[in-house]
Order: C-alpha cells, then sequence, then structure tokens
C-alpha cells in the first residue's frame, strides 16, 4: 500500500465515522435544530470497501498465517467492542434513570441476550435485529466479522475444506450479510489491482475528481439506481421474502444496487489515491493519523454518549447550544477512551497471539 493510499484511507475512515456520528446527533428524535444528515448508510458502505482492502493488504504482506491473521482480527473488534458494549451498559442504566423518555424501551429489555448477542456477533444473522441497547451502529459489525470469516475460510483452508468452510460461514452468516459480501469484495479487489497495475499519471487527479463528483452528486441528489429500491420496497412492503414455508427478512436489501454503485465509484477513488497525496504537509498528516486512530471508538462509543449526555445535562432538542455541547463533548470523550482501547490495539493482539500459541501446543501434545 502506498503511503498515499494509506493517507486517503484514513482520511475516508475518520470523514466516514464522523457522518455516521452526525447522522445519529442530528436525528429528528434528539435535534430540532439542524438538518439531518442523511448519509450514515453510505458511510458504512464506504467502511465496507475499506475493510476489504486493508484485509487484501495485510493478508498480501503480513498476516500470512491463520494465527497471525485471526489474532489481528480479534484483536482489533474486541479492543473497542468489548470497551463499547460495557459502556453501553453503563451509560444506558445511568440516563434511563434520569430521564427514560429518551430511550426506546423496546431496545433494552433483556439487555444481557441482546449484549451477548452483539459480543459474539450475532446480531444480524438470518432474521435477527438485535439492537445492543443504545447502540444502534453496532449491526455493521456483525457484517465486518463474519466477511472476515468467510475470507479466512476461503484463503487459509485448502480442498474440500476450504469449500466446506466457506459453505459454513455463509450458513451462520444468513443470507442478508452474504448479499453485502460483493461491496466488501470490492476493497479487496481494488488493492490487487493498485498492486499490479498503477494508473497512468495524466489522468489520476481528473479522475479523482470525477470520482468525487460522481459521488458528491449521488449523496446530493440520489443514486441513478434509487428506483431498484423504491421497486423492491414496493415488492416487499414488510420486508420479508417469504420461500415456501420459510420467511426471510431483508431488511436493507433493497438498497443494494444503490450501494453497490456508490461500492465502485470510492473503490475507482481510492485506486486514483496514489501519488501526490503522500505528499501532504508532516503536520497534516498527523493530524489525519491521530484522528484517524480514534475511528473505531468514534463509531462504537458515540451513540451510548450522545443520549447519557443529553439525559444527564437536561439538554434540550430545541438548543443549539445544547446539540453542540453534546457533539463536543462526545467527540472529546471518544478522543479520551481512543487511548485506552484502540490505541492500545497492539496489547489485545498480544492477548489472541498467546491464546492461539498456547492452543497450538496443547494441540500438539495431544496429538502426541
Amino acid at each position: 500500500m502506498t503511503p498515499s493510499a494509506s493517507l486517503f484511507l484514513d482520511a475516508a475512515r475518520f470523514i466516514a465515522a464522523m457522518v455516521v456520528f452526525l447522522s445519529h446527533l442530528t436525528n429528528v428524535s434528539i435535534n430540532a435544530v439542524f438538518p439531518w444528515v442523511r448519509w450514515g448508510h453510505e458511510a458504512v458502505v464506504v467502511f465496507f470497501v475499506i475493510s476489504g482492502y486493508v484485509i487484501a493488504y495485510v493478508t498480501a504482506t503480513r498476516e500470512r498465517v491463520f494465527a497471525d491473521y485471526a489474532a489481528a482480527r480479534l484483536g482489533r473488534l474486541y479492543s473497542v467492542v468489548a470497551p463499547a458494549l460495557a459502556l453501553t451498559l453503563v451509560l444506558d442504566g445511568v440516563g434511563m434513570s434520569v430521564a427514560p423518555a429518551l430511550y426506546s424501551l423496546p431496545d433494552h429489555q433483556q439487555s444481557l441476550v441482546r449484549l451477548l448477542a452483539n459480543l459474539l456477533f450475532m446480531q444480524e444473522s438470518w432474521n435477527f435485529t438485535i439492537t445492543a441497547l443504545s447502540n444502534r451502529a453496532f449491526w455493521s459489525l456483525a457484517f465486518e466479522f463474519w466477511y472476515y470469516v468467510i475470507f479466512a475460510a476461503f484463503f487459509f483452508a485448502k480442498g474440500r475444506a476450504r469449500v466446506v468452510l466457506v459453505g459454513l460461514s455463509m450458513l451462520a452468516a444468513g443470507p442478508r450479510i452474504v448479499a453485502y459480501f460483493p461491496l466488501w469484495l470490492l476493497g479487496l479487489a481494488t488493492y490487487h489491482i493498485s498492486a499490479r497495475w498503477a494508473p497512468s499519471p495524466d489522468i489520476k487527479w481528473p479522475a479523482r475528481m470525477l470520482c468525487a463528483a460522481t459521488i458528491i452528486a449521488m449523496l446530493w441528489m440520489g443514486s441513478p439506481l434509487a428506483y431498484m429500491k423504491d421497486a423492491m420496497d414496493a415488492a416487499y412492503p414488510d420486508r420479508m421474502l417469504h420461500l415456501g414455508g420459510l420467511a426471510i427478512f431483508i431488511g436493507d436489501l433493497p438498497r443494494l444496487p444503490a450501494d453497490l454503485l456508490l461500492g465502485v465509484v470510492f473503490s475507482a477513488m481510492l485506486y486514483f489515491a496514489q501519488g501526490e497525496l503522500a505528499n501532504a504537509q508532516a503536520f497534516a498528516a498527523r493530524a489525519i493519523r491521530y484522528l484517524a486512530g480514534a475511528t473505531f471508538t468514534l463509531y462504537l462509543f458515540h451513540l451510548p454518549l450522545v443520549y447519557f449526555f443529553i439525559a444527564v445535562c437536561h439538554f434540550s432538542k430545541d438548543s443549539l447550544s445544547d446539540i453542540v455541547v453534546t457533539g463536543v463533548l462526545v467527540v472529546a470523550s471518544c478522543m479520551a477512551f481512543s487511548h485506552l482501547f484502540e490505541r492500545r490495539v497492539a496489547d489485545y493482539r498480544r492477548v489472541f497471539h498467546n491464546v492461539f500459541r498456547l492452543v497450538g501446543r496443547r494441540t500438539t501434545q495431544a496429538a502426541g
């Protein structure tokens, strides 16, 4: 991966996380001042493409053994997932005791079961839609986790074992998650294409500008494939696909054609993000790297923090200053928490490395 592509990825990740955060902060349920930032879903599409790109890079360069890959992925996930779920439980408990009307009571029924399902990344499998209390951003982590698993089954297994493990992984993930897998594969393919064929210097800047303009146009004016979503919404008004006696929840699948188009354009922009971006001013580059180091924390911590601060500070949805202060408090808190968890991901990876090493040693001893 070129330094320019790496810097672009860091900037894109942080911007996408901020868009998700702002889409929740400006939601009409807690904000009556600012217009709703409606592109939270599209930001997650960007995350999926970036994830595929990064996995292609690490498996091509350093994570060539399954134990290394698994330890790195689990360390990355649980360095933030576990603390985020614990924090959600605590903050929601305090917030609900102060302002119960602010919270959705159905999302807090059987709290421990909900947290366990999200901890095991089963919250979106098949017909499940199990929210992690107020932390509704957790849905995409199930997609991410199962893409890691499906890819690992294909990349590390051989022969019949590969077919069996890929099939079982897809079966466990469920049709909604598998249907979005091509979006993740776009990022994977983009890395391998860029590693083999560098874009011509003469077309890089025009191509970047064209991709950026296309993305802005699709976000602002709507996707040219939006009619396909409308058609599927009309065909499946209850979001259920009936196959014989089996009813399958399709969730956001009506948005998939438009999401794939956005993914293709962003992948093209990522492909052309090589070269001059690496020459950014050192201060700007350091700032981007620092902010990107809190991306995962901002994504998974912001919602319980938003509700918590609104509840305990008695903020009003009609007050501009209250909404702004809430946003500042949340971002500052996420930056602080990132130093405790996300920026210490190497420690979590070492824990999983040691676990896999111990399991391997015990397995060898048992076999001997």
